[in-house]
C-alpha cells in the first residue's frame, strides 16, 4: 500500500503540497509550545552572589495547587532566622550564613540618583563569603557608617576608598564612608550590583531581625552537595514553615526572583495557548486535507467502482497521509526552536521575561509534536475519506461528477450544535457564571463556533451566492459562470472560506477584547484618582515613613499611601481547589474618598482594617464572595489569610482586583515600600502651594517626583499592557499560522483547477472572460468568509467584554475592524488571481491532459 501512496503522491503533487505545509508550519507552532513549556520547567539562570555556596535555602516560592501547576508568589518568602542553628547540626555543614538583602539606590557624587543597568542590593558583610567576594581594596565594614561596594558599582559611580557616597532605601536616603572594594571570586555580577554593610545595619534596614532573605551553606571539604542537601531537607522537615533546598543551576532561582516567576509565567502562558495552538493546528489541516481529498473524488470513486474495499481507500489515504505528514512534522520541527527563541525575544522586549532568560532546547517538544501532529492529521484525513469510502460505487462516480445536492443529516445536525453550544459559552456563560471561567468560555466559543460553521460551510456558501447571483450574472458570461461555479461547487469554495474566515475571526476579536480592557482599565484609572497631585519613585519605591510626613506640610489634608503586590486567592472552581493570582493593592481607608474612588458597589472601605479584604467584582464572582464571606488568601510572599469581605468595587482593571489595608500589604512584601502617594489639597485655594511645597520636598528627597493624576493614571495601566502585549504576542503566531494556511489552501484549490480552465478556454471562453470569473468567484469566497469571520467573532467579543468589564458592548473601534477586512480581502484576492494567472500559463490542450 505505501508503494502505491507514494505513487499518488508523485502524481498529485498540488494536494500534497498543501498538507505538507499545513503540517510542516503546525509542527513549528506545537513544538515553539513546548519548548516554552519545557523552558518554564527546567530552565534556569546561574547563580551570581551565591556561586560559592554549596547548598542555598529559601523559602518556598510556590503555592502547590493539587491537579495543576504550582503558581509562584510574587514577593520574597523569607526564613526565621532561627533555622540556621538547625542547619548548622547537620553532619557536613562547615559554616552557616544567613543573608539578608535590601533593595537600595546610589547617588553619583553631584548627589543624582544613579542609574543602573540592574537592581542594587545590600547585605550584611558576612554573606560575603557566599561568593566568595574578596577585598580587593580596603578592609570590611565595622561601623554603622561604613559600606564596602563591589568593584564594577564603584567604577560606575566614580568613588574610591575614603569617598562617601550616599545610599538609599526607598525615599530615605543614609551617607557612608567607602571602606573597601569587593571582587566576587567565582562569578561575575551580571544581573545585579552589590553593596556590603555591617550585619547589623542590613538587619536594621531590613526592618524584619527575626527573618532572613536565605541561609547559605558552606560545606565540609569532600562532601558532596546534593547528599548535603538531602540531609538538610531531612533535617528541615519538621519546620513549621516549607523551605526549598537548592543546589547548583537551582542556586538562581533562589538567588533571582524574576527567573521563578518567569518560569511560573511560560508554564502557564504555554500550557494554555499550547493547546489552543494544537485546537488550531489540528482544524486547519483538517481543512486543508479536506479540500485534498476532495479534489481526488472522481480517482477515488473509480477505485470503489473496481471493487476497491472501504477498508482499502481509508488505507491507501491513511498511507498517503502518514508518509506526507509524517516528513511535514519531522521537518517543521526544527524551526519550532526558532520560533521559541523569537517568542523568547518579543516576551523580553515587553518585559514579560528577562532579557538573559535562557530557553531549554529538550528534544521532548519536538517528539511530542511530531507525534501530535502526524495523529492529527490522520484523524482528519479519516473523517476526510469517510464519505467516499462508504458511500456505494455507482453514487461515488455521480457524486465524483457534481457534488452532492445536499450535507449529510448527521454533519448538519453536529455543525448546528457546535454553533448553539459556541454560542451559549460566548454570551449565556458570562452571564450566569461570571468570572475567570466566564472569560475561558467566551475565549474558546470562537473555535468551537469555527468547527460548527465549517461543518455547515457549503451551505453558507450556497447562501452568499444565491444573494450575490444577481450582481454576478450582470457581468454577463463571467458572471454567469462564476454563479453556476459557486452554487455547484459549495464544498470546494468551502474549503478556501473556512480558514479565511478563522483567521478574521481571530483578528477581530484579539484586537476588540484588547481594546475593550484597555479602554476599561484607561477610564477606571483616569477616573479613579481623585487626589490633586500624586507621589512616585523613580526607583526602588517610596519609605512607608513619607506618608506622615506630607500629612505634616501645610495644606494638606490627606495622603493616601498605595502599595502594590500580587496575591492568591483560593476558592472551590466545579469541583476541585485553585489557587488564583490577583494584581493587589494597600491602603489607608483614612480619607480615601478625597484621594481614590474604586466605584465601591457593597459595603464600604471605610471598614477596609484588621483582617479584611475588598475585591472587584471580577475577583468575588470569580471566588463565589460577597459582603461578610471570608476569603481565603495568599498574600504575596506566601502567608495565608483568612479575610472577611468589606467592599465590592468596580475599577479592578484600572488598580488591582483584591484591595487590602496598607500595613498589611507591606508587612508582607520584599522591600516594605509604598509605590504611590495621593495627595489632596484642604481646598482649591491651596493646591498650588501644596503643589509648591512638593515640589521643593521631592527636589531633597532621593528619587521621589511629582506627578499629576493623568500621569500617573497612564502609569497605572503599566502592568495591564504588559498582559495586553503578551497575548498579542501568542496569539499573533497563531495568526501568522492560520494567514499561511490562508493563502496555501487558496493557491491548492485555485490551481486545481487547471483542468478545468483549459476546458472553458477550449470550448470558447477567453482568457479575459475566465480571469474575471475567478475575480467574481473570489469575492464570494472573501464576501463569505468576511461574513462569516464577523458573526464568527462578535459572540465571543461581547462575552468577554462582558466578562471581563461587566459591560456587554465591547470597545469596537470601526477602522480596526475594516482595516481587518480590507486585509483579509485583499489577502483572499490576491491568492486566488495570481495562482489563476499561474494556472492559465499552460496551453489548453495540454492542461487538459495532465490529468484532473
Amino acid at each position: 500500500m505505501f508503494d502505491i501512496a507514494w505513487s499518488t503522491i508523485k502524481k498529485r503533487k498540488g494536494g500534497f503540497i498543501a498538507a505538507f505545509i499545513a503540517v510542516f508550519c503546525g509542527s513549528a507552532v506545537v513544538t515553539a509550545c513546548g519548548v516554552l513549556l519545557m523552558s518554564g520547567l527546567l530552565s534556569g539562570v546561574s547563580p551570581e552572589r551565591y556561586a560559592g555556596a554549596a547548598v542555598m535555602i529559601g523559602g518556598n516560592q510556590s503555592r502547590e495547587v493539587a491537579q495543576n501547576f504550582d503558581p509562584h508568589y510574587a514577593e520574597r518568602v523569607t526564613l526565621p532566622a532561627s533555622l540556621t542553628a538547625e542547619v548548622a547540626e547537620v553532619p557536613g555543614v562547615r559554616a552557616v550564613v544567613g543573608d539578608r538583602t535590601v533593595g537600595m539606590s546610589i547617588a553619583d557624587r553631584k548627589g543624582r540618583t544613579l542609574s543602573l543597568d540592574h537592581p542594587l542590593f545590600g547585605h550584611g558583610w558576612a554573606s560575603a563569603a557566599l561568593g566568595p567576594f574578596t577585598l580587593a581594596e580596603g578592609a570590611e565594614p565595622r561601623g554603622e557608617g561604613e559600606a564596602v561596594l563591589d568593584t564594577a558599582l564603584a567604577g560606575k559611580a566614580g568613588v574610591k576608598v575614603g569617598d562617601t557616597v550616599r545610599l538609599s532605601v526607598g525615599t530615605t536616603p543614609a551617607s557612608y564612608r567607602v571602606v573597601g572594594l569587593a571582587a566576587p571570586s567565582k562569578a561575575g555580577l551580571s544581573r545585579q550590583s552589590a553593596v556590603f554593610l555591617t550585619d547589623a545595619r542590613a538587619t536594621q534596614l531590613s526592618q524584619r531581625p527575626d527573618r532572613l532573605t536565605a541561609i547559605g551553606v558552606l560545606a565540609e571539604p569532600g562532601t558532596d552537595a546534593d547528599a548535603l542537601a538531602g540531609r538538610i531537607e531531612k533535617a528541615l522537615a519538621g519546620s513549621r514553615e516549607p523551605v526549598a533546598v537548592h543546589t547548583g543551576k537551582q542556586v538562581g532561582d533562589l538567588e533571582f526572583l524574576d527567573m521563578g516567576q518567569s518560569r511560573g509565567f511560560l508554564v502557564a502562558l504555554s500550557a494554555s495557548f499550547g493547546g489552543t495552538a494544537l485546537a488550531v493546528v489540528i482544524f486547519v489541516v483538517s481543512s486543508t486535507l479536506g479540500l485534498a481529498v476532495h479534489q481526488r473524488r472522481r480517482e477515488l470513486a473509480m477505485l470503489r467502482a473496481i471493487a476497491a474495499s472501504p477498508r482499502q481507500i481509508h488505507s491507501l489515504i491513511g498511507s498517503e497521509i502518514l508518509m506526507v505528514a509524517a516528513a511535514g512534522a519531522l521537518l517543521g520541527a526544527a524551526p519550532g526552536f526558532l520560533i521559541a527563541g523569537a517568542l523568547r525575544d518579543a516576551f523580553a522586549s515587553v518585559g514579560v521575561l528577562p532579557g538573559d532568560f535562557e530557553l531549554s532546547y529538550n528534544p521532548a517538544p519536538a517528539g511530542a509534536a511530531v507525534v501530535l501532529c502526524v495523529l492529527g492529521a490522520r484523524l482528519a484525513g479519516f473523517i476526510a475519506a469517510f464519505r467516499t469510502a462508504r458511500i456505494q460505487p455507482v453514487e461515488a462516480l455521480r457524486e465524483s461528477q457534481s457534488e452532492p445536492p445536499r450535507l449529510g443529516r448527521v454533519r448538519l445536525n453536529v455543525g448546528r450544535g457546535l454553533i448553539v453550544l459556541g454560542l451559549a459559552a460566548a454570551v449565556v456563560l458570562p452571564a450566569v457564571i461570571p468570572g475567570q471561567l466566564a472569560i475561558a468560555g467566551a475565549a474558546g466559543s470562537l473555535l468551537i463556533l469555527m468547527f460548527g460553521c465549517a461543518l455547515i460551510g457549503p451551505q453558507l456558501v450556497k447562501i452568499t451566492a444565491a444573494m450575490m447571483a444577481p450582481l454576478l450574472r450582470s457581468f454577463r458570461i463571467s458572471g454567469y459562470l462564476a454563479a453556476a461555479n459557486t452554487s455547484a461547487n459549495s464544498r470546494r469554495l468551502s474549503s478556501a472560506v473556512v480558514p479565511l474566515a478563522l483567521g478574521a475571526a481571530m483578528a477581530l476579536m484579539q484586537l476588540s477584547t484588547l481594546s475593550t480592557v484597555e479602554a476599561t482599565a484607561a477610564k477606571q484609572a483616569a477616573t479613579g484618582v481623585v487626589a490633586d497631585y500624586v507621589l512616585t519613585s523613580d526607583s526602588t519605591g517610596l519609605s512607608t515613613e513619607l506618608a506622615d510626613s506630607v500629612r505634616a506640610v501645610p495644606g494638606v489634608a490627606t495622603a493616601t499611601p498605595v502599595a502594590r503586590s500580587q496575591v492568591m486567592l483560593n476558592y472551590l472552581e466545579v469541583d476541585k481547589m485553585a489557587a488564583r493570582p490577583f494584581s493587589a493593592e494597600g491602603i489607608d481607608p483614612r480619607g480615601i474618598g478625597r484621594t481614590l474612588d474604586l466605584d465601591v458597589r457593597e459595603g464600604g472601605l471605610d471598614a477596609l482594617t484588621g483582617d479584611t479584604v475588598a475585591l472587584s467584582w471580577m475577583a468575588a464572582d470569580t471566588a463565589g464572595l460577597g459582603i461578610g464571606d471570608i476569603a481565603d488568601v495568599n498574600l504575596g510572599d506566601g502567608v495565608r489569610k483568612k479575610l472577611k469581605v468589606v467592599a465590592v468595587y468596580g475599577n479592578g482593571l484600572g488598580f488591582g482586583d483584591v484591595t487590602l489595608p496598607h500595613g498589611m500589604l507591606t508587612a508582607h512584601t520584599t522591600d516594605r515600600l509604598d509605590a504611590a502617594l495621593l495627595v489632596t489639597a484642604s481646598d482649591t485655594g491651596d493646591r498650588d502651594r501644596v503643589g509648591k511645597a512638593l515640589a521643593e520636598l521631592a527636589q531633597r528627597t532621593p528619587t521621589l517626583k511629582v506627578q499629576q493624576p493623568d500621569e500617573f493614571a497612564a502609569v497605572q495601566q503599566g502592568q495591564f499592557a504588559q498582559q495586553s502585549w503578551t497575548n498579542l504576542i501568542a496569539n499573533s503566531l497563531l495568526l501568522l499560522y492560520v494567514l499561511i494556511a490562508v493563502v496555501n489552501t487558496l493557491v491548492i484549490a485555485t490551481m486545481a483547477r487547471s483542468r478545468e480552465f483549459a476546458m472553458l478556454r477550449l470550448i470558447g471562453t477567453s482568457r479575459r472572460q475566465t480571469l474575471r470569473m475567478m475575480f467574481l468567484e473570489s469575492w464570494v469566497v472573501v464576501v463569505t468568509a468576511i461574513v462569516v469571520g464577523v458573526l464568527i467573532a462578535v459572540p465571543p467579543t461581547i462575552g468577554s467584554s462582558l466578562a471581563m468589564t461587566g459591560q456587554a458592548m465591547p470597545h469596537v473601534d470601526p477602522l480596526v475592524w475594516a482595516g481587518v477586512g480590507a486585509f483579509i480581502a485583499v489577502l483572499g484576492w490576491l491568492s486566488i488571481a495570481l495562482s489563476t494567472r499561474s494556472a492559465l500559463r499552460t496551453r489548453p490542450i495540454d492542461a487538459v491532459y495532465t490529468g484532473e
